[in-house]
């Protein structure tokens, strides 16, 4: 039996933060991996068989010292590390937050169960309320299995049974006789062969609990039809992209061109709005990837460059202050005064950081309606930001004078912060229009931060221009009626073809497709191409103006400020890759060691140039056979969905609905339906040989766990080893390492599998988890269902004693682990300050949530919910260990998704139906191991008298089997699409909603203006707010006009924005208490009140003056910003800013201009950022590439 159910997929937890202290019984361990250990789970259920009530106890005594520390640390420390342990309440859009929680334990544990479930699936997703609710479900199961079951076949197994010894002295007592003993009394073995009859009320027992599972099951998949279907029909919903947008796959050559397309598939209501053609950028991707790498090498060595020169000056500015105190015959600084200036330098740091003070160069192809002011192509940041004086460059290369942009809060675009308005075209007063027409295709493209250069016409709304028919179907025009028919006569033995007269097969409208260039290959390029590793896709070769100036070197740093510290050895260097294969390491002696700021600068400004140029013409990337096409209503994409599109086989198919941008895999897009069949061979290939061949590191382990007695006896290190100490730590080495290995070799697995996941070809996010989970389901059932009967009659009742430890283990560990985020205090407090070095990486981090990975997360608890399924009869004890469990986790996970983890993709809670059809395998076992069991009861006689018993089990199954089946059927076409009765209903929220939406704006703006007339009032204007007294002279010249940054003003109140991790935002702003004669009640709500006010302030700092809902916007931005939502990520990438802390040495104000200088097309900045005391970056706002696109969810 442990064999078995060890097989049940629990092995997810490894990849969890709170995995540091499960048990390590996964299904890897017995049924993919054999175990390191020299007992298998077998010999540890039938060394648990007899166990006492006191050595149970015993037992588990270690989980609960584990438990109750864990717990009373989370208790402690919550309120004080509001980054662990509840960052959903601040770092997070405002759409995601949630309310603080109480900082009484007791008050928390109350709003955590009155917490509203729609407010669960609006601030954390479908997802994770369907696992919460899968959890409450397993308790509506098991609670009343427990308050039935248990007190009718407890009694029934115990009283006059074999064996009533409830608590013997002897731990493996069962194991020497057969009279059950321990906890064994009251399971299926204590019955006494002399009242056989009794096993009746277990077949009644286990009929009733099938029947009540079926019918939770049953009203479970209808609450969650009903609140799927609720979610997708709500007006905020289906005003996203993804609501009504689908993708669709292995489109036929001909059909692949938009007006093919829009007349296809304009026969559904509403027609369509807007189709994406995917193409293949594989090259593209390619070139992003490298950029992305090369662009944190060079941030991060200019970032070394700046701190070692610094470093350098208080070492030198060190040594002239002692030489000059040593010449006044004055004493050195106390620590007290080396504190209050380090105090000082990193008070003005914070200043500098928050103020958003710096420059910046190389962001015309990053352009925002942010205004700028530009004096000699840089750009000069103070608090207060300027006009920015813009160059347009044209097509051949001339300069053309630019304009001020006056951007005027009223306009409602402003609102949009950062993403909408970077859509729009930019227009200034003194810019020549273009002489080419904006449909011709060698129009220039205009840049923002929020799109690519692709232009418009592909991804506008669909303009309908041929004609339509009553329904608002478009059909094409057809010369001769000889067209409608195929040409030709059929022979006789002709079979193949269709008899003469048959209809033409149909043809798409528009212009035929023709072959594209770069698709023109040979034969031999073709069978090349099929075989891995023999090289890229044939491309055609681009031509690209040079990306750097030609009149300055990379390494022309003649009069550097850098210079004045440093010398040029101690500058950052590395080795060129090996085969120039980037992921491949330099070795000495081999591979060119290269300056990596020259190096970087080079690359950097050459790619940033070739992918921009790329993304101005997509044209040169072949085509591939899928598309994007979104419709005009959401009943129109859920009936393409289901219809029968194409009329050949395996023609564009599969179509999927209901996906965000966010979570497509833009890098298979670019597969074949046949790519996809091969690499689902060989994943499966990879697979069955990870099954056989994991085998030998594991059983390595094994030998490692017998090391000691290896040693003393077979080897002549036994004759130098006879010490006791040297025993000792032998014995303690083969006790740790085998474990320690075996749970890295387990750690490795679940990501293995995501990658295999990935590999097979799934297109989005949530099909990987899908596949992912389906992998797990399908490995579960490894082993023979014909060995099932026998190999679970023998172990099945002397295994439950295991099963209760293992709950009791799992509950506790889980769960307290799950609080106190070991892995999250870890990754703060030791990995954070070791590695991350940069403003990027620590802005990275700070905003950067747990995630859960759902394929791997449900199977976890589909373990804990057979093993209770297949107990709750035959040891019914169990019940009571699965009450604990899923209560304990059901708290502790909902905590963590309020408070703790983030959700960016949302699958729509598909995972739900799949994690109860997985279920159902507990009672398919537990029925066949109830079928096992009565087959092999024997009276005093040894006579089998509940052979019939064993034959309605059997019965019960298939029924089972049926009634799942059955299940399926009825409600598998409603798991994902919308039925046509909720469409009107759906339309009438839909306006409901549009005029709330209109009365809240007109409110918005009469209290815009009703603020603009009380600035006036006061002799403010919207803008000018006087010039900033604390500006520095950076050697630029300056305007005296100021504008504030769009959210400036919800920055102004932040005092420091450092270490964001700490303290629960006491490290945010470091307020001196006074010293009164205050109370300490009044002194603790002082204390809470400036917490809360810090943390919303740093939410405020990253995430104000940016809109998170597309339902905040009005119908001409959401189109605007809809418009691009599923052009491919290559054409819409962003160049990247190098974002380096400001110093006040000046070093990084040089290498900006130095690296302008260098190249027109590298963007770095150092805005926001500064260096404290220590040399440690701090920053205290986002970086300058960051985007409303980030935040906002199609």
């Amino acid at each position: 039996m442990a064999n078995l159910f060890d097989s049940i997929p629990s092995w997810a937890n490894t990849i969890r933060p709170d995995a540091a202290f499960l048990d390590s019984s996964p299904w890897l361990d017995s049924t993919l991996f054999p175990r390191a250990e020299s007992q298998s789970p077998v010999d540890k259920a039938k060394e648990a068989s007899g166990i006492g009530i006191v050595n149970f106890l015993s037992a588990i005594s270690t989980a609960v010292t584990l438990f109750t520390i864990q717990l009373l640390l989370f208790v402690l420390l919550r309120n004080k590390l509001a980054r662990i342990y509840k960052p959903r309440t601040y770092l997070v859009p405002e759409r995601e937050r949630t309310e603080p929680p109480p900082r009484n334990i007791l008050a928390l544990i109350r709003v955590i169960f009155n917490y509203d479930d729609r407010e669960v699936i609006k601030k954390c997703g479908l997802d994770a309320y369907f696992f919460l609710r899968y959890l409450k479900t397993l308790l509506v199961i098991f609670v009343p299995i427990c308050a039935i079951v248990l007190p009718i076949l407890i009694p029934i197994n115990y009283i006059d049974g074999k064996g009533h010894d409830v608590d013997p002295k002897s731990v493996n007592n069962a194991t020497r006789n057969s009279t059950p003993s321990g906890l064994d009394t009251l399971a299926w073995n204590n019955v006494n062969p002399a009242h056989t009859s009794r096993y009746t009320a277990h077949l009644v027992m286990a009929i009733l609990v099938v029947c009540w599972v079926c019918t939770v099951f049953f009203f479970e998949l209808r609450v969650y039809i009903k609140v799927r279907q609720d979610h997708l029909t709500s007006a905020e919903h289906r005003l996203r992209a993804s609501a009504t947008t689908v993708l669709v796959n292995s489109i036929p050559k001909k059909w692949l061109s938009e007006e093919a397309l829009m007349g296809l598939f304009d026969v559904f209501p509403g027609g369509v709005r807007n189709i994406w053609l995917n193409r293949d950028l594989t090259t593209l991707l390619d070139k992003i990837s490298i950029r992305r790498s090369v662009h944190s090498r060079l941030e991060s060595a200019e970032t070394d460059l700046i701190k070692a020169a610094k470093k350098a000056q208080l070492k030198q500015k060190a040594a002239e202050e002692k030489k000059w105190r040593k010449q006044q015959k004055l004493k050195a600084l106390t620590k007290e005064e080396i504190a209050a200036r380090n105090a000082a330098q990193d008070e003005e740091a914070n200043r500098m950081a928050n103020s958003g003070e710096g420059i910046y160069a190389g962001a015309d192809g990053n352009v925002s309606l942010r205004d700028n002011y530009e004096s000699n192509g840089l750009r000069v940041k103070t608090s207060h930001d300027v006009h920015e004086l813009d160059t347009v460059e044209e097509e051949d290369g001339q300069e053309q004078p630019g304009g001020f942009m006056m951007t005027s809060v009223k306009n409602p675009l402003s609102k949009v912060g950062k993403g909408v308005p970077a859509l729009l075209p930019r227009r200034t007063d003194d810019v020549l229009p273009s002489r080419l027409s904006t449909e011709s295709p060698e129009a220039p493209r205009s840049h923002s931060r929020a799109t690519s250069g692709v232009s418009e016409n592909s991804t506008g709304p669909i303009k309908k221009t041929v004609h339509a028919t009553a329904a608002g179907n478009t059909v094409r025009e057809v010369g001769e009626d000889d067209d409608m028919y195929m040409p030709g006569r059929t022979r006789f033995w002709q079979f193949w073809k269709p008899p003469t007269g048959s209809y033409a097969s149909p043809v798409p409208q528009g212009p035929r497709v023709e072959d594209q260039p770069s698709r023109k290959r040979s034969m031999w390029q073709k069978l090349k191409a099929l075989v891995p590793f023999t090289g890229k896709k044939h491309e055609p070769l681009n031509e690209y103006p040079p990306a750097c100036n030609p009149d300055r070197k990379a390494d022309q740093d003649d009069g550097a400020e850098w210079q004045k510290y440093l010398k040029a050895k101690h500058r950052p260097t590395h080795r060129l890759p090996l085969f120039g294969i980037n992921w491949m390491p330099g070795l000495p002696l081999i591979n060119k060691k290269v300056d990596t700021i020259y190096w970087c600068r080079q690359e950097l400004a050459r790619l940033n140039l070739e992918i921009e140029q790329d993304q101005k013409h997509p044209e040169r990337f072949p085509l591939m056979r899928s598309a994007f096409i979104r419709f005009n209503h959401q009943a129109a994409a859920h009936m393409a969905c289901q219809s029968v599109v194409h009329h050949i086989p395996r023609q564009m198919a599969p179509r999927m609905n209901e996906i965000s941008p966010r979570d497509v895999v833009w890098d298979n897009m670019a597969l074949t339906w046949w790519q996809e069949w091969l690499r689902t061979a060989i994943v499966i290939l990879i697979i069955s040989g990870m099954v056989f061949l994991w085998a030998l590191p594991v059983a390595w382990t094994a030998a490692l766990s017998q090391l000691d007695k290896i040693i003393t006896q077979g080897t002549w290190l036994g004759q130098l080893l006879k010490s006791d100490l040297a025993i000792t730590v032998l014995k303690a080495i083969s006790g740790v390492l085998p474990a320690a290995i075996l749970a890295g070799l387990l750690a490795i697995v679940p990501g293995i599998l995501r990658l295999l996941a990935q590999f097979m070809g799934a297109k989005t996010g949530a099909q990987k988890s899908e596949s992912l989970n389906e992998f797990i389901g399908n490995l579960t059932k490894l082993q023979s269902v014909g060995a099932v009967l026998d190999l679970l009659a023998n172990n099945l009742p002397a295994s439950a004693n295991y099963f209760f430890s293992y709950m009791a283990l799992q509950a506790l560990a889980t769960s307290s682990g799950t609080l106190f985020q070991l892995s999250a205090l870890v990754m703060w407090f030791i990995i954070a300050p070791l590695f991350d070095s940069t403003a990027r990486s620590k802005w990275s981090r700070n905003i950067s949530l747990a995630q859960i990975q759902w394929g791997s997360f449900f199977p976890v608890y589909t373990n804990f919910a057979c093993i209770g399924l297949v107990y709750c009869v035959i040891a019914p004890l169990i019940s009571v260990f699965a009450i604990v469990t899923f209560s304990l986790l059901w708290l502790a996970q909902r905590y963590a998704m309020l408070y703790v983890n983030r959700f960016e993709v949302d699958t729509g809670g598909v995972l739900y139906p799949r994690a109860i059809n997985q279920t159902f395998t507990g009672i398919y076992f537990m029925e066949l191991c109830m079928a096992g069991l009565f087959f092999i009861v024997q009276d005093t006689h040894k006579n089998r008298t509940c052979t019939p018993h064993g034959i309605v089990m059997i019965i019960v199954f298939l029924l089972t089997v049926g009634y799942q089946i059955i299940l399926n059927l009825s409600f598998s076409p409603l798991f994902r699409y919308l039925p046509v009765t909720f469409e009107d209903e759906a339309v009438l929220r839909d306006e409901a909603f549009q005029r709330a939406q209109d009365a809240r704006f007109a409110q918005s703006d009469q209290d815009r203006q009703y603020d603009d007339e009380a600035a006036t009032d006061t002799g403010l204007g919207e803008y000018d707010y006087g010039p900033s007294a604390e500006t520095k002279d950076i050697g630029l010249d300056k305007n005296e006009l100021h504008a504030p940054r769009q959210g400036h003003h919800l920055r102004e109140h932040v005092k420091q924005v450092g270490a964001w991790a700490k303290d629960s935002g006491n490290q945010i702003r470091k307020i001196k208490a006074k010293t009164d004669n205050s109370k300490a009640l009044q002194y603790r709500r002082k204390q809470r009140r400036r917490d809360l006010e810090a943390q919303r302030a740093m939410g405020d700092a990253l995430y104000g003056g940016y809109h998170d809902e597309i339902e905040d916007l009005t119908p001409e931005e959401r189109d605007m910003l809809t418009r691009h939502a599923f052009l491919h990520y290559a054409l819409r990438v962003r160049r990247p800013v190098v974002w380096i802390p400001r110093d006040d040495l000046g070093i990084s104000d040089d290498e900006i201009r130095r690296t302008r200088d260098y190249s027109e097309y590298i963007w770095m900045s150092n805005e926001g950022t500064a260096l404290d005391s220590k040399m440690r970056v701090v920053y205290g706002q986002n970086p300058p590439d960051f985007s409303e696109d980030d935040i906002i969810n199609l």
